[in-house]
């Protein structure tokens, strides 16, 4: 054993030390009890370009972020008074590239045997990647529970605004079956379950066009239009509704004569989403105004109103999908808040924009639809020929003599198909499932099939392989509607493909199936 004193030992221990230091990845500094930093590692040198004389309390202040200084210095202050860990994250900037990064400062007082500070010994840990993680996490978090609470309020929409036209449905044919209406009081029932029944289709369509758009599954038929006559149609179809709200509707389509490349379908539901947001939030006796004006090369349909106008907190979010003002139980209007989210897209999707301005709440609201122009002249489009009577009546008789099977697992939309297709002279064969109704084939004849898709156990697709590989009767040959509640265009081209003839969605107009029917015999 050396008999060496160990005080000669120390330096080099410091300097052991001091290599240890600096091959931290770390920030190591030393202060004394009053706070007065005595060293610091190469890292230090490094991040900051300061040297120890250059490293006073001024430094460390200069290098904080400025939204970080005061509780990092007050922190130390503190720590120092009480003698109490340090123990802080604050950003600190680099001297290389002024770039602020995130960092864990720690400190611990070391005492003397009588519990007397000596020194203080501090690290300062890189932790930028962690902290930008945590904050990318804290965000995601964050947005994912907004996205929920907006997915349960969807949800919630959804109930009100499917049960609400189902009140009165229901409400009025109970009231039917009591058999206490009078024949006034019928007619109104009638046309109550007819309006709402409606209603609901148009909901559920609205959510099919927005599922579709957001998986590029909608496509657009375009044409070449006369922009005026299509602004024309959208106007009449919306002035009963602004007449029924004593709201004034005004346009000026005459000196315009732009021709545009465009689905009419689609383009006319632009334009009556925005019509119908407009005099949804226009008061009784306000005013819409209606014009086409050129901006360079594009047309611009503007759509001005007197309404409740848009808060400047809404108007970046417009068009989101489900995002309302107002999606509380107190809200005055009604609506899934789709019907401007679909027309952004759809004048999206023609090459074009949808514009939003307001003033704020109680200052009305402009909305513009820029479309290209592709030419400018007169085009000529035939002439609509409104249909007939005979063409508007039931079809009654129209099926004489024919045979059809209903294959539905729904007991009630059999007994509805076979009603319908019972007035109009066929006689029906009902099937509740696949099995039963290849069971009832090899007896029957039937000129033509009405077959659902969904169904429990063998569906309609399994149904229309079996029935083309029959021989007997005419399975090869046979026409097979499809009426479904699969709507999308994907549903439609996967039945064609299977083997159905025509596709049909529920829910179906008795009238439109009869046609199809007869149609799809002549075919």
């Amino acid at each position: 054993m050396s008999n060496a004193d160990p005080a000669q030992h120390f330096p080099r221990e410091l300097e052991i030390l001091r290599q240890l230091a600096d091959g931290l990845p770390q920030i190591v500094w030393v202060a004394r009890p009053d706070g007065t930093h005595e060293y610091y590692n190469k890292r230090w040198r490094e991040y900051t370009g300061l040297e120890l004389e250059e490293s006073n309390d001024d430094a460390w202040s200069a290098l904080f972020h400025p939204d970080d200084r005061e509780r990092a210095v007050t922190a130390w202050a503190e720590a120092l008074r009480q003698g109490t860990p340090y123990d802080i994250e604050f950003r600190l900037r680099r001297v290389s590239d002024g770039e602020y990064r995130w960092f864990l400062g720690r400190a611990l007082a070391y005492r003397n045997a009588e519990g007397q500070i000596l020194n203080w010994y501090g690290t300062c840990t890189d932790i930028h990647e962690q902290k930008l993680a945590q904050d990318a996490l804290r965000a995601s978090r964050d947005a994912m529970q907004r996205e929920n609470v907006r997915k349960d309020e969807f949800l919630g929409m959804v109930s009100h605004e499917l049960r609400t036209p189902l009140n009165a449905v229901v409400g009025w044919t109970r009231l039917m079956q009591e058999n206490i209406l009078s024949e006034e009081e019928r007619a109104q029932a009638v046309d109550s379950i007819m309006r709402n029944a409606e209603a609901q289709a148009r909901l559920i369509e609205d959510v099919l066009d927005i599922t579709r758009i957001v998986n590029h599954k909608l496509s657009l038929d375009r044409q070449l239009l006369n922009l005026t006559e299509i602004v024309r149609e959208a106007v009449d179809a919306i002035l009963p509704s602004a007449n029924a709200r004593e709201i004034t509707l005004t346009s000026s389509t005459e000196a315009n004569d732009f021709l545009i490349h465009a689905d009419p379908t689609r383009l006319q539901q632009v334009l009556l989403n925005v019509l119908t947001n407009a005099v949804k939030f226009t008061p009784p006796g306000g005013r819409i105004d209606v014009r086409i004006a050129q901006r360079l090369s594009r047309a611009a349909i503007i759509v001005a109103d007197t309404g409740q106008g848009i808060s400047p907190e809404l108007l970046p979010h417009i068009f989101e999908r489900f995002r309302q003002g107002d999606s509380s139980s107190r809200r005055h209007h009604g609506g899934l808040g789709l019907g401007l989210a679909i027309a952004h897209q759809l004048a999206t999707m023609h090459g074009g924009e949808l514009e939003v301005e307001s003033a704020g709440e109680g200052k009305g609201s402009r909305f513009t639809v820029l479309l290209p122009i592709v030419a400018m002249g007169t085009l000529h489009l035939p002439q609509v020929v409104s249909p007939t009577a005979e063409e508007i009546a039931f079809p009654s008789e129209s099926l004489r003599g024919l045979h059809v099977m209903v294959l539905d697992d729904e007991a009630s939309v059999r007994d509805l198909l076979a009603l319908t297709l019972a007035k109009c002279g066929a006689s029906v064969t009902l099937a509740s499932s696949v099995e039963d109704a290849l069971s009832l084939l090899p007896n029957l004849s039937p000129d033509v099939i009405v077959s659902d898709i969904a169904m429990p156990g063998a569906d309609g697709y399994d149904f229309i392989q079996k029935l083309r590989a029959l021989v007997r009767p005419r399975g090869a040959n046979l026409p097979v509607i499809a009426l479904t509640a699969y709507a999308s265009v994907h549903d439609r081209e996967r039945a064609l493909r299977a083997g159905f003839d025509r596709h049909l969605t529920k829910p179906v107009d008795p009238v439109e199936l009869v046609r199809t029917i007869a149609g799809s015999l002549r075919k």
